[in-house]
Formats: structure tokens, C-alpha cells, sequence
């Protein structure tokens, strides 16, 4: 299995399939890079990056608390190792944080930017709760149920669900906590400005209490590009991810386009 050495304490696992233009996929906390099963589909079209973050899935703990911006810094050091020089990012709820700070930290190495259930700053009362209640789990040692959790409003089938929990539940309590906590303190939202990437923001229509965190990115950064999945909840990568990928590969042609245009080939 893949790994990478970040320092001397840390270890990320990783997986890269296909090859192109690379896409790299930022998982929420207490799961795993297999939360983005179903987008090993755009494979065949992509460079795919999946990994795990410190402190879950097989990746490491490390010694330093886990942070927004210090998974940014391991993300890059990632990238460097594997030799990918520029990537989309492509970030799932908590995950997208992580997404918007490497682009923020490192806009030379950002081609573009998506973000599943995207949000610059938590500050609405439903999602908070949920967050919240994960958070209670972990601080008193409960990662199996809020693995089992995450495991149940993720998955497609019982397969999924077997699968996501069994990796969900090696995810380190401190660590998961520490993630939490750093997202519920995050707020990106003066910086957007400085995001002169593509940005596509993907919300289920189900998921309301969201569809407001568009409004930020929409104002600073006028480029963002905003597509709703009819009867979507949260949880589109999964759940969603027929329609889900069909989304991003529409939003990532202009890139491969325009490649085989420098190439001659258009």
C-alpha cells in the first residue's frame, strides 16, 4: 500500500488512479478516503488523488494537533512527493476548509477548486448541531459510533456502509476532535477575494440549510459556479455520485480542452 513520509511522526496513506489532469479529494472528519468510492470513476479521464488525513483511516496521527491549515501544509507536502505540481482540489464539507486553505496557502499549485456542501464559515444552527454531536462523540472516546454514524448517512448499500465504518473507525479520537474544532473556528470568508481560480460549489436541493453559503463566494468571488442536485442530501459523493461526477467532469472539460488545444490536437 502507498505511503508517504510528511515528517518524522507522520505517515499518509494515498492512492492515485488514472492519469491527466489531477483531481485531489479531501475527505470530512471521521472517514476516510473512501468516502470518494465512487469517484474512482473519473479515473479514466484523471489523475485521481485520494488520501487519508492524518489521525484517519490508515494514515498516521503524527505528533502536532490536527488543524485546517496544517492538513493544508501535509496536503502540499503530499503533492510534492508524488510529484504533482498543480492539482484540483476537490474538498467534501469539512474537507472543502482544507480545500480553501491550500488554495489560499498555495495558489500556484491550485488549478481549480470544488466543494461538495461548501461553506467558508459553519455558522447555522442545523449543521452546527451535527457537528457538534460528532464532536461530543469523539471527545469521550465514542469513534466507533460516530463512525457507525457516518458510516449509516453515507452509504449507498450495505456494502458501503460496512466499508466506510471500518476504515471511519481507525480514525484517532484526538485527532478527530482537534479537526472539528479547527472547522467550527474556520472563516475563510475575507480571503475569498484572493481565489482567482475556477471555483464550482455542489449542493444538494435537499440540503437547505447550505444553499446560503453560496452567497460569499458568489459576492468575492464572482467566478465561482454554483449547480444544485435535484433530491440530493449532503452526502452527494456517495449518495449522489452519478450525478455528482457527471458535474465535475463538466466542469473539468474546459481544462482538458484546452490542453489538447495547446497540443494541436483540437
Amino acid at each position: 500500500m502507498p505511503y508517504t513520509k510528511i515528517d518524522d511522526s507522520l505517515t499518509l496513506y494515498y492512492q492515485i488512479k488514472g492519469d491527466g489532469l489531477p483531481v485531489v479529494f479531501i475527505h470530512p472528519f471521521v472517514m476516510g478516503h473512501n468516502v470518494f468510492k465512487y469517484q474512482e470513476a473519473l479515473s479514466h479521464r484523471y489523475k485521481t488523488i485520494f488520501f487519508d488525513l492524518a489521525g484517519h483511516g490508515r494514515s498516521s496521527k503524527g505528533s502536532k494537533p490536527a488543524s485546517i491549515s496544517g492538513f493544508a501544509s501535509d496536503l502540499k507536502k503530499l503533492l510534492d512527493e508524488v510529484g504533482v505540481e498543480k492539482a484540483v482540489l476537490c474538498g467534501y464539507s469539512h474537507g472543502g476548509l482544507v480545500a480553501q486553505e491550500f488554495a489560499l496557502k498555495y495558489p500556484k499549485r491550485s488549478a481549480g477548486l470544488i466543494l461538495s456542501g461548501g461553506f467558508s464559515k459553519i455558522d447555522t444552527l442545523i449543521p452546527k448541531l451535527v457537528i457538534n454531536l460528532v464532536q461530543l462523540m469523539v471527545k469521550f472516546g465514542q469513534v466507533s459510533l460516530a463512525a457507525k454514524w457516518q458510516a449509516k448517512f453515507h452509504k449507498l448499500d450495505s456494502e458501503d456502509e460496512y466499508e466506510i465504518f471500518e476504515l471511519a473507525r481507525r480514525s484517532d479520537a484526538q485527532r478527530s476532535y482537534e479537526y472539528i474544532k479547527s472547522g467550527l473556528h474556520y472563516d475563510s470568508t475575507s480571503q475569498l477575494h484572493k481565489l482567482d481560480m475556477p471555483i464550482l460549489l455542489i449542493y444538494g436541493s435537499l440540503e437547505k440549510p447550505m444553499h446560503r453559503y453560496r452567497i460569499p463566494f458568489q459576492k468575492r468571488a464572482p467566478q465561482t459556479q454554483v449547480v444544485y442536485i435535484k433530491s440530493g442530501t449532503h452526502q452527494l459523493p456517495p449518495r449522489s455520485h452519478q450525478e455528482f461526477n457527471t458535474i465535475v467532469d463538466v466542469f473539468l472539460k474546459p481544462y482538458i480542452d484546452n490542453k489538447e488545444n495547446q497540443a494541436g490536437l483540437g
